[in-house]
C-alpha cells in the first residue's frame, strides 16, 4: 500500500476529531459572524429611531405652534410611543419662533416653527 492510498488516521486531539478548525478558530469563526450580522442589523435598523425622533419633534411642533393645542392634547396623537421620547419644547421666542427637540437614546430630532412659514424640520 503507497502512503496515498493509506486511510488517513483520526487525530489524536480530541478537539480536532471531525472538525477543520480547532475550537480557537471555531470561536473566532463564529465571533467574526456575529459581529458581521450586527453590523449589518445596524446598518438596515439604525434609520427607524432617527425617523421616529423627526417624525414626533415635527408633528409636535406643527400641533403645539399651528394648532395651538396643549402638549397633552397634542400627546395623544401618537398613542403610547411617544413616551420613549424626551420632549424639549422652546417656546422661549414666540410669538416669532420656538422648537421641538426630541431624543430617544442617541437619536435626535428637532423642528423649528417660524411665523408665516409654520413648522420645518431643523436637523
Amino acid at each position: 500500500m503507497t502512503d496515498l492510498e493509506k486511510p488517513a488516521l483520526p487525530s489524536s486531539d480530541p478537539a480536532l476529531r471531525g472538525h477543520l478548525l480547532p475550537a480557537s478558530g471555531r470561536r473566532i469563526a463564529v465571533a467574526a459572524a456575529l459581529l458581521a450580522i450586527l453590523a449589518l442589523a445596524w446598518t438596515q435598523l439604525a434609520p427607524w429611531p432617527r425617523t421616529g425622533a423627526v417624525y414626533v419633534a415635527k408633528q409636535m411642533c406643527s400641533c403645539l405652534f399651528l394648532t395651538g393645542r396643549s402638549e397633552a392634547s397634542c400627546r395623544t396623537d401618537f398613542g403610547g410611543y411617544v413616551t420613549l421620547y424626551t420632549l424639549r419644547i422652546d417656546r422661549s421666542g414666540l410669538p416669532k419662533t420656538a422648537s421641538v427637540t426630541t431624543s430617544l437614546a442617541i437619536f435626535r430630532g428637532e423642528a423649528v416653527y417660524e411665523d408665516g412659514y409654520g413648522c420645518r424640520i431643523a436637523r
